[in-house]
């Protein structure tokens, strides 16, 4: 008797479970983030930072132009000892090694910067995403862009979302 009340209960779970009908959204929570009225802060606060890193880079050219400068000076200087070019060839060469080093973490730093600053937008996009989630019962909202497939039962949450978030 308990085999068939289990057999009867599982051949029924397709049913119950068809009476709860499945909700997906999508959305492209990156594109509404955009659309954040603080985007423009941070996007000053991040053209800043990279104006002052981009000014550092500049100063180090400029200074290792001019030992590059001194070098070649010093190279067609018939009096300059052998050993007053090849450190100033050392100093040129060391300067031009340090500028590509700094480029590389410039670059890096500015990442993370932009990473940091973006952090909290995302949080709140993605806090109103599973906000609205809850509110119309969604079992899932997928990006947009990594849709390849949906049919006309899946729910495009942006509006709701730009609503939770106070975005027009």
């Amino acid at each position: 008797m308990k085999k068939f009340l289990l057999l009867a209960a599982i051949a029924a779970m397709p049913f119950f479970a068809s009476a709860q009908e499945l909700k997906f959204g999508y959305t492209n929570a990156e594109a509404i983030m955009y659309q954040l009225p603080e985007i423009s802060g941070v996007e000053t606060q991040l053209a800043d930072y990279t104006a002052q890193n981009r000014k550092m880079l500049e100063d180090m050219q400029t200074e290792a132009q001019k030992e590059y400068e001194k070098l070649q000076q010093l190279l067609q200087d018939p009096t300059a000892t052998d050993a007053k070019k090849k450190i100033q060839q050392e100093t040129a060469e060391t300067l031009y090694q340090r500028i590509q080093t700094t480029q590389v973490t410039v670059q890096q730093d500015i990442q993370q910067k932009q990473a940091q600053l973006l952090k909290p937008l995302y949080d709140k996009v993605l806090k109103a995403i599973e906000t609205v989630s809850k509110k119309s019962n969604l079992l899932m909202v997928l990006e947009e862009g990594s849709l390849l497939y949906k049919t006309d039962k899946v729910i495009d949450v942006t509006p709701l979302v730009k609503k939770e978030l106070g975005i027009q």
